[in-house]
């Protein structure tokens, strides 16, 4: 009778495989387990942060074309918790008859910034100024110069693969460590992508997810404050007013139908005097989305699950005028007491960990807090963010 039961079960729901075993995956695995969704995992290391929450692991490499075989045999559907995947091995899964979501045509402007750049340009949405370095290393430095000297200013000069956390890119007021930074990956084989710098008034991300057929969902867009290349808060709506965040709904859907994006595409932008302008796009759910587990009708994480598995799209609207989202960090010291409870004595303070061992700068979890004041719930998610150990950022203009 056991077995009967748990076959009737997993009739209703279909079983997804996750490539990655991050926090993303382990709060996948959490909002699946309320719809009756089985994950299987693929984990590089036996001790990653959503080993705990799914319901089967396969511990090997997601460059491993066996360990991905292997997932996707588990699985009715496969999707990921981060970019750092192999296109080919992921096309040879579709050649196969595995649905894979999103599919590796979509995911390649997200796995390589030359791709993205480049095709974005073309389709009209607008990207910085940059060029492609992936020549002869002499003509590829010459290039360098060149660009910049036409910018009059030192590109920003970006990793075209593996980058994040804002890893990969090297912003600088020096032509000479750019063009230190572009030698280096170049020598590496890696293509490099100078861009201009973008004076911008606040960083924003959209989000929307979307079903196989087309259709799809936004949420409210967001604020983000940035730190080091990482985002230290998410602000709901911040400084976003209604038509800047239709607007920027609407360019993230342009993206999502243009690349056939299945599930959640976050879509960082620089809002310009002159416009929003692209800056990165992730095809999973993302940071600057956990909002929406306590803000919004249906979070990233169902929508993402709901999307690859073609299913009916949950509605967005937000819980509550007001939302803020702080990551937890580690610090060089860890925090002294009893570090959870106070954070869970702060007011309204929803607070998520990842079971990761600290180290200094590492993401170690999130609190989120709702409200009608945009000032209080900041101030109350930053007040448990602290009693968790995040520290302080360097100015208090990064954080209120």
């Amino acid at each position: 009778m056991a077995s009967t039961e748990r076959n009737d079960a997993a009739a209703l729901a279909p079983t997804v495989g996750i490539i990655g075993a991050g926090q993303l995956a382990r709060m996948l695995a959490e909002s699946a387990s309320e719809l009756g969704i089985r994950t299987v995992v693929l984990a590089e290391r036996p001790d990653d942060a959503a080993v705990e929450t799914c319901g089967e692991v396969i511990v090997g490499s997601p460059r491993d074309l066996s360990a991905l075989r292997a997932l996707a045999a588990r699985c009715d559907v496969v999707t990921l918790d981060h970019e750092l995947v192999d296109l080919a091995a992921l096309a040879g899964l579709e050649a196969q008859g595995r649905s894979v979501r999103p599919g590796p045509m979509a995911l390649a402007v997200a796995v390589d910034k030359a791709e993205q750049r480049t095709r974005f340009a073309q389709a009209g949405i607008p990207v910085p100024r940059f060029v492609v370095l992936d020549g002869e290393l002499d003509a590829d430095l010459a290039a360098l110069e060149r660009f910049a000297d036409d910018l009059g200013a030192t590109p920003v000069v970006k990793a075209a693969r593996g980058g994040y956390d804002g890893r990969g890119v090297v912003v600088s007021s020096s032509f000479s460590e750019a063009a230190d930074a572009a030698r280096a990956w170049r020598a590496q084989g890696t293509r490099v992508v100078a861009e201009a710098p973008v004076a911008f008034r606040r960083e924003l991300a959209a989000l929307v997810a979307r079903r196989p057929g087309g259709e799809h969902v936004a949420w409210r867009t967001v604020e983000t404050a940035q730190v080091d290349g990482m985002c230290r808060e998410v602000r709901v709506p911040g400084g976003v007013d209604d038509e800047t965040s239709r607007a920027a709904a609407r360019l993230a859907l342009e993206v999502a139908n243009g690349v056939g994006v299945v599930g959640v595409l976050a879509v960082e932008l620089f809002d310009t005097p002159e416009g929003l302008v692209v800056n990165e796009v992730a095809m999973r759910p993302h940071n600057s989305g956990h909002w929406t587990i306590e803000g919004s009708v249906t979070s990233q994480f169902e929508n993402h699950l709901r999307a690859v598995c073609d299913l009916p799209l949950g509605a967005t609207s937000m819980l509550a005028a007001a939302v803020a989202t702080v990551n937890v960090l580690g610090a060089p010291e860890p925090p002294s007491g009893d570090p959870l409870a106070v954070a869970l004595g702060v007011d309204g303070a929803k607070v998520h960990l990842y079971g990761k061992s600290p180290r200094p700068g590492r993401k170690l979890g999130h609190v989120t807090v709702t409200g009608s004041e945009p000032g209080d719930v900041g101030e109350r998610a930053w007040r448990a963010a602290r009693a968790l150990g995040t520290p302080r950022p360097n100015s208090e203009e990064e954080r209120p």
